[in-house]
C-alpha cells in the first residue's frame, strides 16, 4: 500500500498512491467498564458473503488474504510502532471514500475481518456512516443500539451496545438509532471521549470506523478530526481524480492518508 504521511511527501494532494485491492463523574462514558461484562455473542451471518469477495473465517481465497495483509500491515506498524514511533491515535482507523458505491464497506469489513486474524492485536468494527448504515446492516446489526444512542444518551453504557461476534478477537459497534442532530453528535465532546475510551482501553486494539464518504455529507471530515490514521477507497475507472483531489482537501494535512484502489 503507497503510505504516506503528507508533512514529508508534499505531492500527496497531486499524486495519489495506489494499494490494488481484491472484489469519570461528569463523563457520560464512565459506565463504559461495563465492556468487560460477558454476552451471548452476536451472530454474524456469513452466508452467501464469500463468493461476493468477503473474507470470512471460512474463505480459502490466498489472493484476497494476501491483498488485505498488504493492506494491514503498515496500519498495524503505524499503529504500534513496530520499529518506528508510533502514529499519534494510529490504532483509530477511517475508512472512506470520495462518493457512494466506491466500496469502503466492503474494504472495512475484510479489512477487519483480516485484523483478526493478527496473533497480537483485536479489532472494533465502528459504524461511522449513520446516515446509511451499511456496515450495520452487512453484518445484520441494523436494528441493535450503538454509536448514535451512546453519544445522545448518557444512560446507555457503552459497553451494552458493543457486540462481541463468534470471531473472538472481533467486535461490533452498530451505527445505532437515527438522529436528526448526528452529525453535531459525532462532533461532540462525548464523541471525543468516546473515541479516547475506544482507543485507549486495551493497548492491543485497533479501532476501525467505516466512515461515509467524504463528499456525501460533513460527517466524514467531522470524524477525520478523530483519528490517526485515513483509509480512502477509490473505484479505479469511475471516481473523477477532482473528487478525489476535493476529498483529499478536506482532511488534514497532518494525517498519515493512504488510497486502496
Amino acid at each position: 500500500l503507497g503510505w504516506m504521511e503528507r508533512m514529508r511527501v508534499v505531492a500527496m494532494r497531486k499524486k495519489l498512491p495506489i494499494s490494488r485491492r481484491v472484489g469519570a463523574d461528569d463523563d457520560p462514558l464512565a459506565a463504559s467498564q461495563s465492556e468487560l461484562v460477558e454476552k451471548e455473542p452476536f451472530t454474524i451471518d456469513f452466508e452467501g458473503k464469500e463468493h461476493l469477495g468477503y473474507l470470512t473465517p471460512n474463505s480459502d481465497n490466498q489472493v484476497v488474504w494476501e491483498e488485505y495483509r498488504v493492506i494491514k500491515r503498515p496500519l498495524l506498524i503505524n499503529a504500534f510502532g513496530k520499529g518506528a514511533a508510533p502514529v499519534e491515535r494510529g490504532n483509530i482507523i477511517l475508512v472512506t471514500s470520495s462518493v457512494p458505491g466506491e466500496g469502503k464497506t466492503f474494504t472495512s469489513f475484510n479489512l477487519a475481518m483480516s485484523i483478526a486474524t493478527e496473533l497480537d492485536s483485536t479489532i472494533l468494527m465502528v459504524d461511522g456512516d449513520v446516515l446509511r448504515s451499511s456496515l450495520s446492516k452487512l453484518v445484520g446489526a441494523e436494528d441493535k443500539p450503538g454509536l448514535l444512542d451512546v453519544l445522545e444518551d448518557p444512560d446507555v453504557e457503552l459497553g451494552d451496545v458493543i457486540l462481541g461476534t463468534q470471531i473472538p478477537k472481533l467486535k461490533i459497534l452498530p451505527a445505532g438509532t437515527r438522529h436528526k442532530h448526528s452529525t453535531e453528535l459525532l462532533a461532540s465532546d462525548s464523541m471525543d471521549k468516546l473515541i479516547a475510551e475506544l482507543g485507549e482501553r486495551y493497548p492491543d486494539r485497533i479501532v476501525l470506523i467505516d466512515a461515509p464518504p467524504m463528499l456525501a455529507t460533513t460527517e466524514a471530515s467531522v470524524l477525520t478530526m478523530k483519528v490517526g490514521q485515513i483509509v480512502m477507497v477509490v473505484e479505479a475507472g469511475r471516481t473523477p481524480v477532482e473528487a478525489v483531489n476535493e476529498s483529499i482537501e478536506r482532511i488534514d494535512a497532518n494525517k498519515v492518508l493512504g488510497l486502496v484502489l
